[in-house]
């Protein structure tokens, strides 16, 4: 019997990095779940999980800069891209009202993505902050107390057996997550649509310019532009690019842009938005 694909995720079983996982492979998986970004990187150089998942965008706050290094640091291939619409709930022991919680724990992320609904319906609550949000069901299930409740997942609702008090509680009904499937192994990119890497253009008047304009020439939709520093130099960029194009005219994107002196680093092709899952 084949055994179950491990995939390797910041959080734990029942967080929105799970619940993308599964919209990618299904729910026969097994979970590696790690503290960090860094440790799940980290538990794939190990060879302790076959993939990993990691978020790198959201549609409100922007990226997640620690992932786009440490795809830098690590020679993994970006192979897939999910989307997650973001629904936040508060999650809460069997029986309790709202009006008797006095503290609510989640990733910091979570609580700050639901500061109308803390304001406004929990002014009286303490705001805690966590490593992630299901971890924080996972805290107030074994706390055991009815003042206590969690931000998370519907998901990690189900997962715990707890009541959802109130669901969609996001200020934003258009949050959304943006994840990255990684893999040790590099793909063929045969049946690719999107590109991701790193161009670092000359140090000269007109060099990002001339650098773009090797996108529009090979006919590249150009859907995402960051300047990252380079730690190595004092106000020095390098810039993180993501692309529509072909697997075909990949190689002479590159070439092109080598050709003009830029350093470029290929960090995965894929098919973009693999699905949508609503959490």
């Amino acid at each position: 019997m084949e055994s179950m694909k491990k995939i390797a995720i910041q959080g734990q079983a029942g967080s929105f990095h799970h619940v993308a996982a599964c919209s990618v492979y299904g729910e026969d998986i097994a979970i590696v779940a790690c503290d960090t970004f860094k440790s799940v990187f980290t538990t794939l150089h190990q060879g302790q999980a076959d993939a990993a998942i990691v978020a790198i965008e959201n549609s409100l706050y922007g990226s997640i800069n620690e992932v786009y290094d440490l795809l830098l640091e690590y020679p993994f291939a970006i192979v897939g891209e999910v989307e997650e619409k973001i629904h936040q709930c508060l999650i809460t022991l069997p029986g309790v009202h709202i009006s008797d919680i006095t503290a609510v724990h989640s990733h910091p992320v979570a609580l700050s993505q639901c500061t109308n609904f803390l304001d406004q319906k929990l002014p009286q609550a303490t705001r805690y902050e966590r490593y992630d949000t299901a971890e924080s069901v996972t805290y107030i299930k074994r706390l055991q107390d009815p003042k206590h409740a969690a931000i998370a997942s519907s998901a990690s609702a189900r997962m715990h057996n707890l009541p959802i008090a109130k669901s969609n509680i996001q200020n934003h009904q258009s949050n959304s997550t943006r994840f990255f499937v990684i893999d040790a192994k590099k793909n063929n990119y045969s049946s690719t649509n999107k590109a991701s890497l790193v161009i670092e253009t000359t140090h000269t008047p007109g060099a990002l310019y001339e650098a773009l304009g090797v996108f529009k020439s090979y006919n590249a939709n150009l859907t995402k532009l960051q300047s990252r520093p380079i730690q190595s130099t004092v106000w020095r960029y390098m810039f993180y690019v993501d692309i529509e194009t072909t697997p075909q005219n990949m190689p002479k994107i590159i070439d092109s842009l080598q050709a003009k002196g830029c350093k470029t680093i290929l960090l995965g092709m894929y098919t973009k938005n693999l699905t949508t899952v609503n959490a």
